[in-house]
């Protein structure tokens, strides 16, 4: 039970953190809908679950050189994200595929050096010592942190609905153009 309760800490933990794909989990539910966003925020499954074995497989940290190559080709996509956002309407947006949610989540969080840094230096220590609780670990992670990403699509498909939500899809474009430009910014500074 420890296990588990400490997996979903810190998947509650990383599911409400401010990043690239909690704003684009927000921005796809006010753009598309619930299902959209309820797609996006499925992508630690399939991003996760590969940083995990690769974790847990070469036990060390990732070259600074590689995380920094992810940390360039994540703040290149996210500024196009944000700026192909800013120039779309919401009409040519509604009418995009809820497949483009799930594929553009799962870039936005391959390229996030964030997500390989907590899972060499947090998650793979954790999944080492819990040993045959490791399982219970990660099923409380993945539960909390894409359960929590979809109840917050859901709020935010819902304001979406409202008069605020041509405001919010570009707020949440903003977002985007912001953590990209920063990530940029952060390898130069």
């Amino acid at each position: 039970m420890e296990a588990f309760v400490i997996g979903a800490s810190l998947g509650l933990a990383a599911g409400v953190s401010p990043g690239p794909l909690l704003a684009l989990v927000l921005r796809e539910a006010v753009a598309r809908g619930f299902r959209a966003g309820a797609l996006a925020a499925l992508a630690p499954l399939l991003t996760d679950s590969w940083a995990v074995l690769l974790a847990w497989l070469v036990g060390d940290a990732l070259p600074g050189r590689l995380l920094d190559a992810l940390q360039l080709a994540g703040g290149v996509y996210l500024l196009y994200l944000g700026g192909s956002g800013l120039l779309r309407s919401n009409v040519a947006a509604a009418t995009e595929s809820n497949g483009g949610s799930l594929r553009a989540a799962v870039l936005v969080n391959l390229t996030n050096p964030h997500m390989y840094a907590f899972w060499f230096l947090v998650g793979a220590p954790l999944l080492h010592r819990l040993g045959g609780f490791a399982w219970s670990f990660l099923l409380g992670f993945f539960l909390l942190i894409v359960g929590t990403k979809t109840a917050l699509a859901w709020l935010a498909a819902r304001l979406g609905q409202t008069p605020l939500g041509p405001a919010t899809l570009k707020v949440g474009d903003l977002a985007l153009l912001g953590v990209g430009g920063y990530l940029l910014l952060a390898l130069f500074v």
